[in-house]
């Protein structure tokens, strides 16, 4: 079995970066210590959830969100002390868009439907997956009701009660109840 390839940029180097390919029994310190703060934020991200279980779209979301929040903070290696995000995309970390809602929150999150004056129910129970990084400030929620991903924009958080914890543990049936890092 093949260890996981690891690269290394050096920017500070004249004509440009230099890339250096380590071998399977070689180790790179920087990439090493960026994926153990990674893994150190999914899990502490994961330990404060309440569920037992998490549904694996769950999972992959907090990881996602973990990078994410990480690339809106300057490295020691930031360019004028701009954030990897900045740099890239001209995005900086917004209240409304980024932080309104914490990964795990529970949500009535409002539906959008036509005709509005149906008797179908106007919201729907969701857990909250993080920002969905449009720039209407929209978020991406675990639908309850389905346990697929939905894309909203309104929600109203509410307290947490032990029948939405029962559903989203009934949802991450078959989920292992410790946190596995794989490759």
């Amino acid at each position: 079995e093949l260890a996981p390839l690891q690269v290394q940029i050096h920017g500070k180097m004249p004509g440009g970066p230099r890339v250096n390919l380590a071998s399977a029994s070689e180790h790179v310190p920087e990439i090493e210590r960026r994926i153990r703060v990674v893994k150190e934020r999914v899990r502490a991200a994961r330990l404060g959830l309440p569920f037992t279980r998490v549904p694996k779209t769950l999972m992959i979301h907090i990881v996602l969100s973990v990078v994410k929040m990480l690339t809106h903070f300057p490295t020691k290696q930031s360019i004028a002390g701009y954030s990897p995000r900045m740099l890239l995309t001209g995005s900086s970390l917004d209240y409304k868009k980024n932080l309104r809602l914490t990964i795990g929150a529970y949500c009535q999150v409002h539906e959008e439907d036509a005709p509005r004056n149906s008797q179908k129910p106007r919201t729907q129970g969701a857990i909250c997956m993080g920002p969905s990084g449009n720039e209407q400030g929209g978020y991406y929620f675990l639908s309850l009701k389905s346990g697929k991903r939905v894309t909203r924009r309104n929600w109203d958080e509410i307290p947490m009660s032990q029948l939405v914890i029962d559903r989203v543990n009934q949802l991450g049936a078959g989920q292992p109840t410790e946190l596995v890092f794989t490759d």
